[in-house]
């Protein structure tokens, strides 16, 4: 083979290898990946929406059942003298809990069913419901002492429920707050002691709850009879309740993960401006001064570039309309952002659809799963944080593999252009160009597609979307390592006490086959990591070392084809010109092809120094 053949072999290997090898590690990652990202309740749609989840500028997120749960909840129970009481401990509180039990469970439109759900009643009856609990709902359904003798519904005009229990002597009340307090004079403390009423520290703490978006519900009992769309005036109130849709723990903690790798989080409701910001508070969206929180209504009062010099301030749109997240979307990528919505009904289906990652809610329409890229199946802004750290770790994965690939194709194009210079003038074989390639694609896809997601990857900040994927640490990787196993080639090619050691041309240059393979192998260590924790983590990527030890094995197979008495791995041998070699050969090509490690632990070690 002259000069110009194994250039131009050469470059035909690199130039395939990279355009046909990355589709194909992008296929493999993401098909490794998906059964995890199912784990965490991430279904892909599209295979480019994962990865371009990593690059996400901003973040446009709904509020019911992402950030928050999607079902009211009692949150607070405090007496009418401000003082809250645990409501894992409300059970040590013997006598308001029992008063408190009955002013509920036999005053409410709602029950649990044999599914022990709770059904019937509206959204507030059902969470005071599951407030006192279904053994607590039996137990008072079974008692025959607690037969309701008179009641009275909730309207809007009345503003509370009454129930008689004549055998308890008791009326019982539930309802808005102002009108219970506005007949009460007396209420129970948390010891059950009757007291009289300080309006002023219940009112401060009313106040308080409602800054937080809670709705107050007041209980109270008269001794009197029941009287129509009256509240008697010897009415005791026996406690309060804040209840909200509350702020998922966990979204807590994934929206100030997601907001640490540089992405801005947008919520974007329905609720009211006031309502919103309370949630928003609580969630950690709104945390300073120049943070901003709009309505509609004020947006829509701008110009496209006022919004835009306002967008990076936002924090919150309330009373939101789709045409607002179609408007926002159209508008962050004109300013050349990334930007992820979020959306369950079938009018989101534009903006997810415009977006350049749309996440489809697994409780929404057929039409907004099918606009998005990726369904979020648990509606839980957790899953979102965990398709953007899976985004991240396919790109980074995709490096690895790049890196991977191209520092051996590299070698491939120095030695074959070069070689014949040094009188050698076929250093691999057509055949061993092709089982390099073979190795650098698939089976490196499996080596370094399944590398785990790294939690550091959240404290990265967006790449640009115009950003190329080999940046110049990376290209110095490459050029740097490809050099040294250029420079190991040539003193194993020319050097004599290599030469030397094996007993014939052939099989020196079977030698090189192999060292060219494990060195390319032992390189896959290095590129598992851009610091020294490059042997961290295998046991997660148990894939690594199978098909580390998987490729060894079938070239120690091809190399000793020849000693084996069949047909068919004779033809192996011939096929690959390879000639077998001792022991001797195997130890000097592994040690050679190990330096691979200590050489680009030096490299880092001078970069991260400078």
């Amino acid at each position: 083979m002259n000069i110009v053949d194994a250039v131009s072999l050469a470059v035909v290997i690199i130039v395939c290898a990279v355009p046909e090898g990355l589709p194909l590690m992008i296929s493999l990652v993401l098909m490794q990946n998906t059964s995890k990202m199912l784990d965490h309740n991430v279904l892909v749609r599209k295979a480019e929406g994962i990865e371009t989840a990593g690059s996400l500028n901003i973040l446009f997120s709904d509020k019911t059942g992402t950030i928050t749960k999607g079902s009211l909840e009692v949150v607070d129970f405090f007496c009418a003298d401000g003082n809250s009481i645990e409501i894992s401990q409300l059970s040590r509180h013997s006598k308001v809990k029992g008063l408190i039990d009955l002013a509920i469970g036999k005053n409410t439109q709602s029950m649990f069913d044999t599914s022990h759900r709770v059904i019937g009643g509206n959204a507030t009856d059902q969470a005071l419901m599951k407030f006192i609990g279904e053994d607590t709902f039996n137990t008072l359904a079974s008692n025959k002492e607690y037969v309701i003798t008179a009641q009275q519904g909730f309207n809007s005009t009345n503003k509370f429920s009454q129930a008689r229990i004549d055998n308890v002597g008791k009326t019982f009340y539930k309802g808005a707050p102002e009108r219970l307090l506005a007949a009460a004079t007396k209420y129970l403390d948390a010891d059950g002691n009757i007291r009289d009423m300080d309006k002023a520290a219940l009112d401060r703490k009313i106040d308080e709850l409602a800054v937080k978006a809670m709705r107050v519900l007041a209980f109270g009992y008269s001794e009197s009879p029941l009287v129509e769309s009256k509240i008697n005036d010897d009415i005791v109130i026996i406690g309060l309740v804040g209840i909200r849709d509350d702020v998922r723990p966990e979204a807590r903690d994934a929206i100030k993960e997601v907001q640490n790798a540089g992405i801005q989080v947008v919520m974007i409701t329905g609720d009211r401006l006031e309502t919103a910001v309370a949630i928003a508070k609580d969630a950690g969206l709104l945390k300073g001064n120049d943070e901003m929180a709009l309505s509609s209504a004020q947006l829509n009062e701008m110009s496209d570039d006022e919004v835009k010099k306002i967008i990076p301030k936002i924090r919150v749109i309330a009373r939101a309309l789709p045409t607002d997240k179609s408007r926002m979307v159209r508008l962050c990528q004109e300013m050349n952002l990334v930007v992820g919505m979020t959306g369950d009904g079938v009018n989101d289906s534009p903006a997810l659809k415009r977006a350049d990652v749309g996440f489809a809610m697994g409780s929404g329409t057929e039409a907004a799963k099918e606009a998005g890229k990726i369904v979020i199946l648990d509606d839980n802004f957790k899953s979102i944080k965990d398709a953007i750290l899976y985004g991240r770790t396919i790109y980074h994965n995709i490096l690895k593999f790049c890196k991977f690939q191209l520092v051996i194709n590299v070698t491939a194009v120095i030695v074959s252009a070069i070689a014949p210079f040094f009188g050698v003038d076929e250093p691999l074989k057509v055949t061993h160009l092709l089982f390099v390639n073979l190795v650098m694609d698939s089976l490196g896809a499996i080596m370094l597609g399944n590398e785990p997601a790294l939690e550091k990857y959240m404290r990265e900040k967006p790449r640009r979307r115009d950003e190329s994927i080999v940046s110049k640490p990376m290209m110095a990787q490459i050029i740097t390592m490809g050099l040294w196993l250029t420079v190991v080639s040539f003193v194993y090619l020319k050097a004599p006490f290599f030469v030397d050691l094996f007993d014939s041309e052939e099989q020196h240059l079977t030698g090189y086959f192999v060292l060219f393979i494990v060195s390319a192998l032992f390189n896959g260590f290095n590129v598992r990591d851009d610091g020294f924790a490059i042997f961290k983590g295998l046991d997660q990527n148990t894939g690594f070392m199978k098909v580390f030890l998987l490729i060894i094995l079938v070239q120690a197979l091809i190399v000793n084809a020849a000693l084996i008495p069949f047909e068919a791995f004779t033809w192996i041998g011939n096929m690959f010109s390879c000639e077998p070699f001792g022991i001797k050969g195997w130890i000097t090509i592994v040690v050679l092809a190990v330096t691979m490690i200590p050489a680009d632990m030096i490299r880092k070690l001078v970069v991260n120094r400078k």
